[in-house]
This record gives C-alpha cells, sequence and structure tokens, in this order.
C-alpha cells in the first residue's frame, strides 16, 4: 500500500533532510520507486544532496505549481540513476524529485498572499498534488520534508500524511517546541485522520563520545574501555512519549562525520556498511512492517 511519510520538526538543524534523502536512497536501492518532495519553501536544500547533474534539470517548482503555473508531471524530475553510483552499479528501485524554490520572489508569491480565497485556493493545489502523486502506478512511497515549526504549508502537509515523524534533537528548545506541537497541532489532526506519528530522535550522544581505553583510565590504574556517556536513557525516552502521547519509532545517534561535512551526501550509498546506514536500514523495516 502507497504512504507518504513526512519529516518533520519544531526548529531546524534536526537532521529531517539527511534522513529523508538517505531513507528515499535506501528504499530505491532495494526496489521501490520513491517521490521525494521538499515542502520546506522557506529554506529547501533537499536539492543539495543530489549535486549539479539534478539541480540543472529543475525547470519547475512546486512554488511554480501551488500558484497553478504549471501541472504535476512538470514538477518531476528525475534523480536516478544516482552518480554516487557510478561506480557501484544502479539502484533497482528509482527516485524521482520534486523541489521548492529557493527564490525570494517565487517564495512570496506563496507566502504573500493575504487574501483567504486565493490561500484556500492554493491549498486545493497542493492536496491534488499529493493526490495526483498516490495515483501513479510507478510510486511506492512519497516522502516529504517539510520546513521546521508550525508555518502554514508544514501544517498541512503533516495532515495529508500516512506516517509523520517528528524529528528532534536532545535540547530542551527542541523537547520542549515538539511537546508543544504535539500537545497544540497534532491533538486536532489526531481526531480528524488516520495519521500514525512517531517520535524520531536524532543525534542523541553515541557515536562521536570519546571512550576510556583499556590501560588508559584517568586515574593510571587498568580499565575496560566504557564510552563517557551513554545512548538516551530508556526512562527519559518513556517520560517523553508519556509527555506527548506519541510512540517513539528509534533513536539515532549523532555521526560527527556526517554532520560537519562539508558537502551533502548519501551516506547509504557511499558507505553502506557505516553505524548510519545500519540506522536507516532499520527505519526502512520499521516502516515496512
Amino acid at each position: 500500500m502507497k504512504q507518504v511519510i513526512t519529516f518533520h520538526s519544531y526548529k531546524g538543524g534536526t537532521g529531517k533532510t539527511t534522513l529523508a534523502t538517505n531513507l528515499a536512497a535506501l528504499l530505491a536501492k532495494n526496489g521501490k520507486n520513491v517521490c521525494i518532495v521538499d515542502i520546506d519553501v522557506y529554506a529547501p536544500s533537499l536539492h543539495a544532496y543530489f549535486g549539479d547533474i539534478v539541480q540543472n534539470k529543475i525547470k519547475n517548482t512546486l512554488n511554480d505549481y501551488i500558484v497553478g503555473a504549471c501541472g504535476v508531471d512538470d514538477l518531476l524530475v528525475p534523480v536516478t540513476p544516482l552518480p554516487q553510483l557510478s561506480d557501484k552499479g544502479s539502484q533497482s528501485g528509482k527516485i524521482i524529485g520534486c523541489f521548492s524554490s529557493p527564490k525570494r520572489e517565487d517564495i512570496l508569491k506563496i507566502e504573500g498572499v493575504k487574501e483567504d480565497k486565493n490561500r484556500m485556493n492554493m491549498l486545493k493545489r497542493f492536496i491534488n498534488f499529493r493526490e495526483e502523486l498516490i495515483e501513479k502506478d510507478d510510486i511506492d512511497y512519497i516522502i516529504m520534508d517539510s520546513s521546521p515549526g508550525i508555518r502554514f504549508w508544514a501544517i498541512n502537509a503533516l495532515a495529508l500524511s500516512d506516517i509523520v515523524f517528528l524529528t528532534l534533537k536532545m535540547g530542551d528548545m527542541d523537547i520542549g517546541g515538539t511537546k508543544m506541537i504535539a500537545n497544540e497541532i497534532l491533538a486536532q489532526f489526531k481526531e480528524q485522520g488516520n495519521t500514525k506519528y512517531y517520535l524520531l530522535l536524532n543525534r542523541i550522544a553515541g557515536y562521536c563520545i570519546p571512550s576510556l581505553q583499556i590501560g588508559q583510565s584517568h586515574s593510571g590504574h587498568s580499565e575496560s574501555s566504557r564510552p563517557t556517556l551513554t545512548p538516551v536513557a530508556d526512562d527519559f525516552v518513556k517520560k517523553l512519549a508519556s509527555d506527548t502521547g506519541i510512540d517513539v519509532m528509534t533513536s539515532i545517534p549523532c555521526y560527527c562525520d556526517i554532520q560537519f561535512a562539508q558537502k551533502e551526501f548519501l551516506t547509504v550509498l557511499l558507505y553502506p556498511d557505516h553505524p548510519f546506514s545500519q540506522q536507516i536500514d532499520h527505519l526502512k523495516s520499521l516502516i515496512e512492517n
């Protein structure tokens, strides 16, 4: 059954675009056809993960479609075959991209509208966009990367999804904002539809925390290797789920070699044995089950 999956967050910097693109790439690598959509109309970044070849193919954007300047088929950009796989064979599935425009004038076309009638017409087109994608026989999954916060387009995207991942880091602002979204916004949607909501804890302490090696303890005594910090404690996860009323789907440790890389890249394709790739594979299995 076709699924619409949206990655959302209270604030930026939670890694939702990295998660969305890598999940799409792994699904395609395993034979699924995926349409990945950048609905962060305020600060789009999805295109950066696919390189100049794909970016040069973009002729129309979601902004154009919402204002009635083009049709759905005019938006869809073939992403695969990916340059990152040039020396590793091809994927059995495919990725189709739909991108938003970073240009100020294009953002103002849909955000500068004050009249309720015009805004409702744009919302109807956005809903129709989702329906047309679902009707396409060559798409198995639709993955949407939303803008953070409680902005108009992001919140409406949540209502159109089958699965929503509220992505957050372990900072007080992220946690507090996610609780607010869960309690004030999603509570309304839960009563209106069948969308499943999950917390996705990202960049938690783990991978980049140093360990004490045998024979190198601070006291000078021999000591078994152990981490100085542990991943998110079970009791904290349970409390967060209880406070929000939303189950935690999974927790992904921080990988500094990904977070602080100069350029965006698809880890699941370039480094399939990387611990992050294994985490995305786990996420994929949870979705498929």
